[in-house]
């Protein structure tokens, strides 16, 4: 469940630029791109949005004891987007955000649509299938955003 993404593969005349930088200001730069990617990524999941701007799957209704509709929050994933649980990993060549602990678990059930236990502290929980809600992701207007970060940063080492 990891978005993994080479400066390379954003544009490929972008290599040789690139190249030029020192590791330690390569590293510095995808730095820079994943504190923006996992903001961009944490807003999106705060917002139940998919990468692509859809709204994610609703939750299923659940009734209480009585039989009634059970209200439900509206956000989905409250704390999977904080930044100890959505983590970035940099290298010179690569960006990684991933998930963390517990929280990998159940990011890959929903990002997969997976099937688990409603409630992992029960041993005999019942077992559903969940809707596929995509968390992390890379759409155009991120791919732009990258690419003005990476000019940036280009123009500001030749200047």
């Amino acid at each position: 469940m990891t978005e993994a993404s080479g400066l390379e593969a954003i544009e490929p005349w972008l290599d040789g630029l690139l190249q030029r930088l020192k590791p330690g200001e390569r590293r510095a730069l995808t730095s820079k791109i994943g504190r923006m990617l996992r903001q961009r990524n944490a807003e999106r999941i705060r917002d139940n949005s998919d990468p692509d701007g859809n709204p994610m799957p609703a939750r299923k209704r659940q009734l209480d004891q009585r039989g009634r509709i059970r209200k439900r929050k509206a956000l989905m994933f409250p704390k999977i987007a904080l930044a100890r649980n959505l983590k970035v990993r940099t290298s010179p060549e690569e960006v990684k955000l991933t998930f963390t602990g517990r929280t990998a678990q159940t990011a890959a059930v929903h990002h997969y649509g997976l099937e688990d236990k409603v409630d992992r502290r029960i041993p005999n929980s019942i077992r559903t299938r969940y809707s596929a809600r995509r968390l992390l992701g890379i759409p155009a207007g991120d791919r732009d955003a990258i690419m003005d970060e990476v000019l940036a940063w280009l123009d500001l080492k030749d200047g």
